[in-house]
């Protein structure tokens, strides 16, 4: 059994496949660790194994460890998730009530809340996963709770109140100096304008500001990881379009019966708006983009701004609340990175990020090969994190997963394939060479 605190300084492992990503995979493979950090792999033997620990993992497959783009922890209690029959707006009922009920000020339910992270922090690590974007509604010390995790928190910034650039939600200036804070203390930091049917257009504008005067301060003090991107749920409902077009429909019901319909008409911005405005942070994730393919202007800003956005999809959070999944061959066609999440407990029955991928392989609508590409150094990149992790490569940080097959896979094709499999095991996790979870003998 692993110890978290333990250090595996210098080390070399041996597998039957090993997959870097950046190149081809490799069969009977050996993978160098030293001071957490990758010094070689290649295929067995290595030049010289003097001197160092060498564990055989036999029929096993290294992987990149996996990152989950896109989740809400605070959910990680619910025993299930909540009822999705009745598609996102009656889902979000649901959703409000319940965090209602959570967020009542006390000492107790901050550390519910705080207990429920780090128990979805350590199911995460469990899974696989090193990296994680977080989407973060209260004030939570996630630099004491990450299970030593790649953590990437998006503080949520939202409102439909009156207010302006200039006299910005108490909530919003909150979570602006939260985001401030938890970067002090070491955790990497984004900011998340919910979504165009919650957050006027000059929150989101507030937000891109804010991101693009943290680059600049960043870049100032030479720092190599100078990117604060910004997450949006978009295009998530059939529904939403009706509702920034003519504030008509299940939206408006759903904010009447909730009570926080303002007086004043909310100053809302299209789906293509948004596109471009989460291009302008340097680093923007749109998160689900279920019906984002019935916009054309929509997708063809999101082709013109590839380069600077990411899609991160939740394939079973898609299907349940939608019926249908992501639109995948689409979103390829756009030559946008994809990237997958979890979503949250609240909507999904655990945070496997394979099993997301597992559901588009199913279905058909990307390889394992591609799946694989999705939950490493695509997911990285959206995070920020493509010079940490997403790829095994000499003279990055030992960010890697060890899976154990039911079946020993006999081609590169097969091995790709039972990464994804229900029943390959996830043995153990590393991040920088030291082990998250699992077992290492």
């Amino acid at each position: 059994m692993l110890n978290p605190g333990q250090k595996h300084r210098s080390f070399i492992i041996r597998s039957r496949w090993l997959f870097p990503v950046t190149r081809r995979p490799l069969e009977n493979a050996w993978l160098r660790v030293e001071r957490g950090v990758v010094t070689g792999f290649g295929v067995w033997p290595p030049r010289t194994a003097k001197s160092i620990n060498v564990i055989d993992k036999g029929n096993a497959i290294i992987a990149p460890g996996f990152v989950n783009a896109h989740t809400h922890l605070e959910f990680s209690s619910c025993q299930k998730p909540f009822d999705t029959k009745g598609g996102l707006h009656e889902w979000i009922y649901e959703v409000v009530s319940w965090k209602r009920k959570q967020s009542r000020p006390s000492t107790a339910a901050h550390e519910k809340i705080t207990a429920a992270i780090a128990s979805g922090t350590h199911e995460s690590a469990a899974c696989g996963v090193v990296a994680l974007g977080e989407i973060a509604t209260s004030d939570i010390a996630y630099n004491e709770i990450s299970g030593r995790l790649r953590l990437r928190i998006f503080h949520e910034v939202l409102g439909l109140d009156r207010s302006t650039i200039k006299s910005l939600p108490s909530r919003v200036v909150s979570s602006f100096r939260d985001s401030q804070k938890i970067s002090r203390g070491g955790v990497a930091v984004g900011l998340s304008p919910h979504a165009p049917y919650s957050t006027q257009w000059h929150i989101g504008q507030a937000a891109v500001a804010a991101a693009q005067n943290n680059r600049a301060t960043c870049q100032r003090s030479r720092s190599t990881t100078c990117v604060t991107p910004l997450a949006m749920h978009l295009a998530e409902s059939r529904f939403e379009e009706e509702f920034l077009h003519n504030q008509t429909g299940p939206f408006r019901t759903l904010f009447n019966d909730l009570g926080i319909w303002p007086e004043h008409a909310p100053k809302l911005a299209t789906t293509a708006d948004w596109v471009s405005l989460l291009a302008k942070s340097g680093r923007g994730l749109i998160i689900h983009g279920t019906h984002l393919v019935d916009n054309q202007q929509a997708m063809a800003r999101l082709k013109r701004h590839r380069h600077t956005l990411a899609l991160v999809v939740c394939p079973r959070t898609t299907q349940a609340l939608s019926g249908n999944l992501p639109p995948l061959t689409e979103f390829k066609k756009s030559g946008v990175r994809v990237c997958l999440g979890t979503d949250g407990r609240g909507s999904n029955p655990d945070l496997s990020i394979r099993a997301e991928a597992a559901c588009l392989i199913d279905a058909g609508l990307v390889t394992p090969q591609e799946a694989l590409l999705m939950i490493t150094s695509n997911g990285a990149w959206a995070l920020g994190f493509e010079h940490r992790t997403g790829s095994i490569a000499t003279g990055r940080p030992a960010d890697f997963v060890i899976l154990k097959p039911s079946m020993p896979p006999k081609t590169s094709d097969r091995a790709a394939a039972a990464i994804f499999d229900a029943t390959t095991e996830v043995v153990s996790t590393f991040r920088g060479g030291r082990p998250l979870a699992g077992n290492f003998a």
